[in-house]
């Protein structure tokens, strides 16, 4: 059976861009982020309680609730610990509903964040969207 590719943008501006892809594999919902990931810019154009929940994820009636969230950030240049924060507050929120979260394609400027505040021993990294579905 083949499915169906769906693209939902979530945010976009002149720099930076989020969007959600379900269908690239069952029970898996990806997230791709492109261009600077600085939250505290977005909070102008978005309460702040909106970007925390901007991940949040409701499947069709009838549909299977994923069990897998990828955040592919290969495209992030670098990340501020707003945005870092928004990603491991979206982490907590599905450990505690029992769905993984892989963060993929991170450069490093972003391991480097990821390793000086330790969110690299909390939230699992694959380099390939391909190596985290595999997992």
């Amino acid at each position: 059976m083949e499915m169906s590719i769906t693209r939902t943008e979530l945010w976009k501006n002149a720099t930076f861009t989020i969007e959600r892809i379900e269908g690239q594999a069952p029970r898996a919902v990806i997230y791709h982020i492109a261009g600077p990931f600085n939250a505290r810019d977005m909070y102008g154009s978005m309460k702040q309680v909106a970007l925390g929940n901007i991940f949040e994820f409701k499947p069709a009636p009838g549909a299977d609730s994923p069990t897998l969230h990828i955040f592919d950030i290969s495209k992030v240049p670098q990340m501020d610990s707003s945005a870092l924060g928004t990603i491991v507050s979206h982490f907590i929120s599905c450990r505690n509903r029992g769905i993984r979260v892989i963060v993929v394609g991170s450069n490093p400027n972003v391991i480097q964040l990821f390793k000086f505040t330790k969110v690299d021993t909390l939230i699992p990294t694959a380099s390939t969207i391909e190596e985290a579905l595999g997992s």
